[in-house]
C-alpha cells in the first residue's frame, strides 16, 4: 500500500538541560535563540502534525505563539533522562500515525525544504526508515586497520572516495517498532534509506566549541545579507 503523508507526524523535543554545553536552547545565539530558529522554520510543516515537547516553563512559553505547534508537556523524568529511550520519547505515546519525523533542534542551518525533500523520497521507496547523512570524506579505518576507503592508495583525499555518516538533523521511524525494539530500525538491507544532507546543514551544536563555531558562520550569513 501506498505511504501517505497525513501517516507521519513531526515531532521535536527539548530541554533546558545540557551537560556539554549549558543551557544552548535558551541562551543567546546570533540575536537569537536555537529554539526559536528551529520554531520559526517549522511553519513549512504545519500541513502535517507537529508535537512539541518540553517540560520547562521557558520552553513551553516559546511555543505558545505557534498555533499549529501540539505542544506536549514532558515530565521532569523524561526531560532529565540521558539513556532511558521510552521515557525521553514518551510523547510518542501521544502520537498515532503510523511514521513520526523526528527533527534535532540544534541544527541551526537545517532548511525546511530538505526536510520536505526528505518526506518526499521516504514516501516514494518501501523503506520504513529514512534518516539524513552526511559525506564524510577523507582515509578512513576500522578498528582492525582495514581499509574502507583510499583503495586506489591516492595521496589526495579529495580522490581516495567516502563515508555516509548519521547526520542526526532527522530520522524517519515507524512510531510502533521504535516502542517495542527501543530502536530507530532494524538491521535489514538498505534500512534506512540514506538522504544525502549538506556539510552546513548537518552541524550539530553539542559542545561549546560547536555553539561558538555555528553562531560565528550564522552571523557572517546575517551579514551577508
Amino acid at each position: 500500500m501506498r505511504k501517505n503523508i497525513k501517516d507521519i507526524s513531526v515531532f521535536l523535543n527539548v530541554r533546558v538541560a545540557s551537560t556539554r554545553c549549558k543551557n544552548k536552547m535558551l541562551r543567546p545565539f546570533a540575536g537569537s535563540t536555537l529554539v526559536d530558529i528551529c520554531l520559526n522554520k517549522l511553519y513549512k510543516l504545519s500541513h502535517m502534525d507537529v508535537f512539541y515537547g518540553a517540560h520547562e516553563d521557558e520552553l513551553l512559553d516559546k511555543a505558545k505563539n505557534y498555533s499549529f505547534l501540539k505542544i506536549f508537556k514532558r515530565s521532569h523524568e523524561s526531560a532529565d533522562s540521558h539513556n532511558d529511550a521510552l521515557k525521553i520519547f514518551e510523547v510518542l505515546g501521544h502520537v498515532k500515525t503510523k511514521w513520526v519525523l523526528w527533527i534535532n533542534p540544534c541544527v541551526p542551518f537545517l532548511k525546511m525544504d530538505t526536510v520536505l525533500d526528505a518526506i518526499d523520497t521516504f514516501l516514494a521507496v518501501k523503506n520504513n526508515s529514512l534518516t539524513s547523512v552526511k559525506r564524510a570524506q577523507g582515509w578512513f579505518f576500522d578498528t582492525e586497520g582495514k581499509r574502507l576507503t583510499n583503495a586506489n592508495n591516492s595521496i589526495a583525499t579529495q580522490d581516495s572516495g567516502y563515508l555516509l555518516e548519521v547526520a542526526h538533523a532527522f530520522h524517519i521511524y515507524e512510531r510502533r517498532f521504535f516502542l517495542e525494539k527501543t530502536a530507530y530500525w532494524g538491521n535489514s538491507p538498505n534500512n534506512p534509506s540514506l538522504f544525502e544532507i549538506s556539510e552546513d546543514e548537518s552541524i550539530d551544536i553539542d559542545t561549546e566549541l560547536e555553539f561558538k563555531y555555528a553562531e560565528m558562520i550564522y552571523l557572517d550569513r546575517i551579514n551577508l545579507k
